[in-house]
């Protein structure tokens, strides 16, 4: 596989970093990254719910692999004498990093390892995915309008449209609870318990730390899914209880029931 020049820039960057980085120097790292159109993965069974190549540290939490080429990571299954034969390297689109990457987080997997090695480049699993955000497609709707548009109920937008605004959105993103670190965080609405979602891990984060300063050092948070995902998910959380979800915070925040969540027929209701 021929190596293209964004590629080696990547190594190079990543090579010049590993042994004295600045908090600038670690950002750029990030962008150029997910700026990448794919990443790969060592993967070890996925379809047997087996996790890809991890390195396990004695010190600090482990961390999955990425690597920013396939040659990258076929080197190191070469070179790993304890992989399996049925180890193989498999590309993943930028834009479904974020929901690959939180969906290991429940496995005690914290951090992301880009290319490990000689000169590995190492990162808490939500600044990863806050990283992919920031190199999203401009194309994106801006939620906050679509809600300012939908209070007004102009011609310009409806509730139905906010929601189809919503479900063009890539991914949905979640808190995880500290307790229960596979159900999100809920928050009270109209005197009901609602799930906290956010439409970008910008605003999920900000929340997190708001509300658990932790968050801060331990990182690691965040879940995002599709909204086809999401919405499958919400059917269980509605047997337990929970009562629709909360998006985003604050002036622009909205409030959606559970009907909405699990099937695309209702309006959205605003919170106010």
């Amino acid at each position: 596989m021929a190596e293209t020049p964004q590629r080696a820039s990547v190594e190079q960057l990543l090579e010049s970093i590993s042994h004295l980085s600045t908090d600038e120097d670690r950002r750029s790292a990030l962008s150029r990254l997910a700026a990448m159109q794919r990443w790969f993965v060592i993967d070890l069974g996925a379809r047997d719910r087996i996790l890809p190549m991890i390195l396990e540290d004695e010190v600090d939490f482990p961390g999955v692999c990425l690597f920013t080429s396939g040659d990258t990571a076929m080197q190191m299954v070469k070179m790993s004498s304890d992989l399996p034969e049925s180890a193989r390297v498999t590309s993943m689109p930028i834009h479904e990093a974020p929901e690959f990457l939180t969906s290991i987080r429940s496995w005690g997997v914290q951090k992301a390892v880009f290319n490990p090695g000689p000169f590995p480049f190492e990162c808490r699993m939500d600044d990863v995915v806050i990283a992919t955000w920031n190199s999203r497609p401009e194309s994106l709707p801006d939620i906050d309008t679509v809600v300012a548009k939908a209070r007004e109920i102009s011609d310009q937008a409806s509730p139905d449209q906010l929601w189809s605004a919503v479900l063009e959105l890539p991914q949905w993103y979640f808190i995880a609870d500290p307790a229960m670190p596979m159900d999100p965080m809920v928050g009270i609405c109209r005197d009901q318990p609602c799930a906290l979602a956010f439409t970008d891990p910008v605003r999920a984060r900000r929340y997190a730390e708001m509300i658990d300063p932790s968050c801060t050092v331990e990182g690691s948070r965040l879940i995002a899914l599709s909204p086809g995902q999401a919405q499958w998910w919400f059917r269980t959380l509605a047997a337990r209880g929970i009562a629709g979800a909360i998006f985003n915070d604050g002036p622009f925040a909205f409030y959606t029931p559970v009907e909405q969540m699990t099937a695309t027929t209702e309006a959205v209701r605003s919170v106010a």
